[in-house]
């Protein structure tokens, strides 16, 4: 099974190479905002990564993926701009979360930067740069001397890292509840 995934992954980082630069270009004509393309471009890879369906084409789930993604954040923006204003101090506070809760978020977060540390440092540097500190892609590869093919590898790898480790989170906690059922 395990080989499967790494040439699933194989294909996807094949395609994500291939096509980057084209769904950026595609995207950024769209939104007429480069970060916002870039970060769009990024999720449109995600979730292509977290299709469990075998494809044909990668360039057309992809696009398929981009356009429905520039749906939701046209959708997003409509309701905003629909939205009366709102007096913040009519807001109500949210809820305080259970110490259970916070404890299993605490414990996911916990699994997610362990896989983040596992990652070779130019890797992880990359990555942390980039979804953290939110610098462009551009100014990462300035920082660190890198190409910005070479940084969009590094993301790409560490997405795929931490993807890995949510799914094995997802699979520890469903066979603790199963334990429940059985």
């Amino acid at each position: 099974m395990s080989a499967q995934i790494c040439g699933c992954w194989d294909a996807t980082l094949s395609a994500f190479e291939r096509y980057y630069t084209e769904l950026f270009r595609f995207l950024s004509g769209k939104l007429r905002d480069k970060h916002l393309a870039e970060e769009l471009t990024q999720e449109t890879f995600s979730r292509a990564l977290a299709s469990p369906e075998q494809v044909s084409s990668h360039r057309g789930l992809l696009y398929h993926i981009a356009r429905n993604l520039l749906v939701d954040r046209y959708r997003l923006q409509k309701q905003h701009e629909d939205a009366p204003d709102v007096d913040t101090d009519e807001l109500a506070a949210p809820g305080h979360e259970q110490p259970d809760s916070l404890l299993e978020n605490q414990q996911y977060v916990d699994h997610i930067v362990a896989a983040i540390e596992q990652l070779p440092p130019r890797c992880r540097e990359a990555f942390i740069r980039h979804r953290i500190d939110g610098q462009s892609q551009s100014d990462v590869a300035a920082s660190m001397g890198i190409s910005i093919n070479m940084v969009e590898k590094h993301i790409i790898r560490a997405m795929l890292a931490c993807r890995a480790s949510r799914d094995s989170w997802r699979d520890e906690k469903q066979g603790g509840h199963n334990d429940d059922a059985g």
